[in-house]
């Protein structure tokens, strides 16, 4: 693999999220413009793409990788699960933080930013795999997420109807459909879905890049612990995974796949969230923009270690 064409790839991410960021400081668009830009990757260009990724999904696995990799990602989220209980011990984290860390060593930001990676390193057609990682990935965090964050707030949670109807589930769930039983569909469709689910990459590092704009940057560069964390959750635990995995997972680009799901950096639901349940807002805006910028230089460097 070449390195530089992945440190090239991220770089490049970073600038569209720099770009995000200066849109929202200038006032190009205002937090409603950036809300309905998160909602029309969710509902829309996300699905998409998930869709459009069946077609090139044969030439990096078979059918029964499909399940194998589904029953992954749950394993791997119930292992972060568990491992979640011990992160702010280890920490030293204070009750106002404990929620925020077990839900940061639980979630990553694998689909804003995990998706455009993955399809960076390894092709669209392994799109396809890694959607996969979101289905367990939005059961979880819409309610034990939110229960983290919380910490046993009374405010209200998603329903399960919403969690289970999520359009990112829903079709990660079609895709599967259409994969294992060889459904062809409509070139003009999948060209469709191609071309809608082309956006989400750039559209996807300027939300996080506009969401950037109300954070104290100086700040956040101060707080030693979210490097700490960082280094954590990013490197000790892909690396970890890659080594309880790689010889069970024989396929490198499933292997890959993981490992770099696993080292995305902090995702923006951890702001949404911690903003509308109560959580310790401080911290998970400061840890996503620092673990953001850190990802330019560790996910090139576990490419250039792992494969």
């Amino acid at each position: 693999m070449d390195v530089s064409v992945v440190f090239s790839r991220m770089i490049m991410l970073v600038m569209i999220m720099f770009v995000g960021y200066l849109a929202t400081v200038m006032k190009v668009f205002d937090k409603h413009a950036n809300a309905n830009f998160a909602a029309l990757i969710t509902y829309v260009t996300v699905p998409a793409l998930v869709i459009a990724s069946v077609e090139g999904a044969g030439e990096v696995g078979t059918k029964s990788d499909t399940l194998f990799v589904l029953l992954t990602a749950t394993l791997m989220y119930l292992f972060t699960v568990g491992l979640a209980k011990f992160s702010p011990k280890l920490f030293r984290a204070d009750k106002e933080t404990e929620g925020i860390i077990e839900f940061l060593t639980i979630f990553t930001n694998n689909g804003f930013m995990g998706l455009p990676v993955v399809q960076a390193i390894f092709g669209t057609g392994a799109l396809f795999y890694a959607s996969l990682y979101g289905i367990p990935n939005n059961l979880l965090i819409y309610s034990l997420g939110v229960f983290l964050i919380a910490k046993g707030s009374k405010k209200s949670r998603a329903s399960w109807k919403a969690i289970l109807l999520n359009p990112g589930n829903l079709a990660s769930l079609f895709a599967v459909f259409v994969f294992l039983l060889d459904v062809k569909l409509p070139a003009l469709v999948m060209d469709t879905a191609t071309s809608i689910g082309n956006i989400t990459s750039p559209l996807a590092m300027i939300i996080i890049g506009a969401s950037l704009a109300d954070i104290d940057i100086l700040g956040a560069f101060k707080e030693w612990k979210i490097y700490l964390f960082a280094f954590y959750r990013m490197i000790v635990i892909p690396l970890f995974l890659w080594w309880a995995t790689k010889g069970i997972l024989t396929n490198p680009t499933m292997l890959g796949i993981l490992v770099i799901i696993s080292a995305m950096p902090g995702p923006a639901m951890a702001v949404a969230l911690s903003m509308q349940y109560g959580g310790n807002t401080a911290f998970s805006t400061r840890y996503v923009f620092i673990s953001t910028l850190l990802s330019v230089f560790t996910i090139p460097l576990l490419a250039a270690l792992l494969f």
